[in-house]
């Protein structure tokens, strides 16, 4: 072969290399555009959802014309909050609460389908398919009656949505920012207190080792108090807050890649 023809293959094969590598970086670039257009879609969902959420101006509107009880006792609270849901709950029914972390981006829409749990882990509010999915109660938690720990799970999106900013929580001076959580579900409010963060993992069926998200009801004082030990052996840092038994806990749970099966988890105390 002569050298001219060695020249032209030669530009032949790196042209075609060329054309393949500027595919990939377009087909990278747009996926990368869509991932990010699809967290800003997103967050203004969440915006137009939170919307929906009747105002005390609202509600005191609702109470006037429906006579319903004041928010001084149990029942005039749970009144009260499925009264300021009511027309998220209209538009779907699975809704439960509403969680939110003051000064951070999380402020989500829950859910909870105990006969089917993970209904919500790549569906949206609407239920159509979305990989980011909706944050959502652990099937064999209970809201009411209210079990001792409520978990709820999301995901950990590198958009910057979802729970991703949980993991800020690794950082102790973020914590001292933010060491409450809302979580107001359709039967009343709830203040929470961050008693531990902790990296833990998502063990298998078969596999011996603590499970952060295996106590939902504690059947005594002793069981509670084991829980809590084990939680304080993994907590990142001192909080100096301490949960007793009898305490209402809130579980705040994200994936981390720290390890195999890795989480992130908030554990919290309603106030």
């Amino acid at each position: 072969m002569s050298m001219e023809k060695k020249r032209k293959k030669k530009n032949w094969i790196l042209n075609i290399i060329l054309i393949i590598a500027v595919l990939c970086f377009v087909g990278s670039g747009g996926y990368l555009l869509k991932y990010y257009w699809d967290g800003w879609q997103k967050e203004k969902d969440m915006g137009r959802l939170h919307d929906l959420i009747l105002t005390d101006e609202e509600l005191s509107g609702v109470s006037e014309s429906t006579g319903t009880a004041g928010a001084d006792d149990q029942g005039g609270q749970k009144q009260t909050a499925s009264n300021r849901y009511a027309r998220l709950l209209e538009q779907n029914p699975d809704f439960i609460g509403w969680i939110e972390i003051e000064g951070t981006k999380i402020s989500y829409p829950v859910m909870y389908t105990p006969d089917d749990p993970e209904y919500y882990l790549h569906r949206n509010f609407e239920g159509d398919y979305e990989y980011s999915g909706l944050p959502f109660v652990d099937g064999a938690c209970s809201i009411e009656p209210r079990s001792t720990n409520v978990i709820i799970y999301g995901h950990n999106m590198k958009n910057d949505t979802m729970f991703s900013h949980l993991l800020d929580y690794r950082d102790e001076d973020f914590y001292k920012e933010h060491p409450y959580i809302t979580f107001n579900t359709i039967y009343g409010d709830g203040d929470y207190e961050i008693v531990s963060v902790i990296l833990a993992r998502a063990l298998y069926e078969d596999e011996d080792g603590f499970r952060y998200y295996g106590m939902i009801d504690a059947a005594s004082e002793e069981e509670f108090d084991d829980y809590m030990d084990h939680i304080h052996e993994l907590e990142l840092y001192d909080t100096g807050v301490d949960a007793s038994y009898g305490d209402e806990l809130l579980t705040l749970s994200t994936c981390e890649y720290s390890q195999e099966n890795g989480r992130l988890a908030v554990i919290a105390k309603k106030r």
